[in-house]
């Protein structure tokens, strides 16, 4: 039986198996004596939770949904906070974690760089696989994009495949298209699933229009003219062509967005509300590190998979990087607060009315750097993670903990320096100084984050035991060059005011393991600590046997026995 207790999800009973089906008396005096050490409570004996069942199919199908735009802000602006104002709202763990602090695969996750490895060319494929639409023509305009700043069609190439064309905005050529193609990709190997986004060179002249009549948004009548006319302004390559953004659909029916708080009534298996999912609330330094200020329910996407006896089940997508790297220009007030503040902030509205704007934003020292205007105001200089604002209020990233933001960063420190060069290229940049700004920036960025949520809870993670007896852990912190523990040591509890000093030492690259004693049957906690100043234990929930097993992992925010 599945069951959510506090923040882990566990399964009854918890009683060890394999052993016969009762404790004996020694481990039963083993788990008094832990439980006694300060109340802390055992883990599950059960294998731990890596996938969750929430694809389970299901009919009917799902109703569509529609969150109109300006209503959604305006919620999230003004009506939610008005709302919640008396409610005392404090925070809480995130619900959806196992006993290793991680989170399981289901159909908002998947995990990728944070339990495997992944080659810098897998991180730069990201989603995509099979011909790009570069590859596949002729290409038959099926349709017109009928949202955002830009134009754009739908067209199906030769193989039957359907895209979406995208262009990007002439004063900053190359911006959304970049910020598409690289936003998809660190998503992607961060766990969540987005669509394919490549690069492409339209020739208009190879645009096949279909014989029934297409109409535009304003209603017109979608013709080789009209193409033409859309395209006109465009900036061309050498050869002729016009740089696009090609950007695959997706599988399945569409349902419209998803919200980033709440529960779909209409999904048996959305039972966790979404702003206590870990993935959406870490997914606010993502976004923090592409400035994706648009991280809204309008640019998510679910998708019903159906079965061929007509039930299914929902997947969760984001959707659309367009405005991340640096954003639109068109009002320079605005554009030089994105990513400082909200839209409309109330807190910083308040503050300059007070003081009578005396007080300098860091919005206000913003300027373009040496690629000029394409990648805006967005850069690392004045880049602080913790104080990063999105657009207007995301409910799920205002629910993010430490604890949510440490195991993001976590996940962004596999995301090194080769693997990062690697997504950039698929942007396909046409200036080699814009390109570099933009790695720089994204490095900057990067570093930021990793530095201020990997040395506060511990850096330590992906527990493995060698040999039967010894436990070893990786240190993210030192494996991104924040340098080594500089005094490693374990702690094995053994009563309720006693504990064994255990020798730590280093294995290979930022790598620590520790050798546990055998002290009997039941389970026990040991403390793994870096020395590192300020920084918390990795407390190690562990099973006697043979081999010893991990069962359970906490990152407690001070340094008290466990309780």
């Amino acid at each position: 039986m599945l069951v959510v207790q506090g923040p882990r999800i566990v399964h009854r009973p918890l009683i060890p198996q394999g052993r016969g089906a009762a404790l004996a008396p020694v481990a039963a005096l083993a788990l008094a004596g832990l439980l006694a050490c300060g109340g802390a409570r055992p883990f599950s004996t059960k294998p731990v939770l890596w996938e969750d069942d929430d694809r389970r199919p299901f009919r009917p199908k799902p109703e569509q949904s529609f969150v109109p735009l300006y209503w959604d802000g305006a919620d999230h602006i003004l009506f939610r906070p008005l709302s919640h104002v008396w409610l005392l709202e404090t925070g809480r763990p995130a619900r959806n974690v196992n006993a290793l602090d991680e989170v399981p695969d289901s159909s908002w996750f998947v995990n990728r760089l944070g339990r495997q490895p992944m080659t810098p060319q897998e991180i730069a494929r990201g989603p995509c696989t099979g011909l790009s639409p570069s590859e596949d023509h002729p290409w038959k305009v099926v349709g017109v994009k009928i949202d955002g700043a830009n134009p754009g069609f739908r067209i199906k190439t030769s193989s039957g495949k359907v895209h979406v064309l995208k262009f990007d905005a002439v004063q900053q050529w190359g911006r959304a298209s970049t910020g598409d193609v690289v936003g998809s990709r660190l998503y992607f190997a961060a766990g969540f699933q987005g669509p394919c986004n490549r690069i492409v060179h339209v020739r208009t002249e190879e645009l096949e229009l279909p014989t029934e009549e297409i109409k535009d948004p304003g209603g017109k009548t979608l013709t080789r003219e009209r193409i033409l006319e859309l395209m006109a302004h465009l900036p061309r390559e050498k050869d002729g062509t016009v740089r696009a953004l090609a950007s695959e659909f997706l599988p399945g029916k569409p349902l419209g967005p998803w919200l980033y708080d709440g529960t779909r009534g209409d999904d048996p298996n959305d039972v966790v509300d979404h702003q206590d999912r870990r993935e959406l609330r870490g997914s606010r330094l993502l976004g923090a590190w592409t400035n994706h200020h648009d991280a809204r329910s309008q640019n998510t996407l679910a998708v019903w998979i159906e079965q061929p006896d007509g039930r299914g089940h929902v997947e969760h997508y984001l959707i659309d990087w367009g405005d991340t790297l640096g954003g639109l220009l068109d009002w320079d007030s605005v554009s030089r607060r994105v990513g400082y503040t909200y839209y409309i902030d109330w807190g910083a509205m308040g503050a300059d009315f007070i003081t009578f704007g005396a007080i300098e934003r860091p919005w206000e020292r913003a300027s373009f750097g040496p690629a000029g205007p394409i990648w805006g105001y967005f850069d690392d200089r004045e880049f602080v993670p913790e104080d990063w604002h999105v657009g207007y209020p995301n409910t799920a990233f205002s629910a993010m903990e430490e604890a949510d933001g440490a195991w993001m960063a976590r996940i962004i420190s596999h995301l090194d320096d080769a693997s990062l060069s690697a997504v950039i290229d698929e942007a396909h940049l046409y200036d080699p100084l814009i390109r570099d700004e933009l790695e720089r920036i994204l490095r900057g960025r990067r570093d930021r984050i990793l530095r201020r949520y990997l040395l506060r809870l511990s850096s330590l993670t992906r527990p493995e035991v060698k040999d039967g007896r010894r436990l070893c852990v990786e240190d993210r912190a030192d494996a991104v060059g924040l340098g080594a523990a500089p005094a490693p040591v374990a702690k094995l509890y053994l009563s309720a005011d006693s504990a064994a000093a255990l020798p730590v030492s280093p294995q290979g690259p930022a790598e620590l393991c520790v050798t546990v004693p055998d002290l009997g049957e039941g389970q026990r906690v040991l403390d793994l600590s870096t020395g590192r100043a300020g920084q918390f234990p990795l407390r190690v929930h562990l099973l006697e046997g043979e081999p010893l097993r991990v069962v359970g992992l906490d990152r407690p925010e001070n340094d008290q026995p466990p309780g």
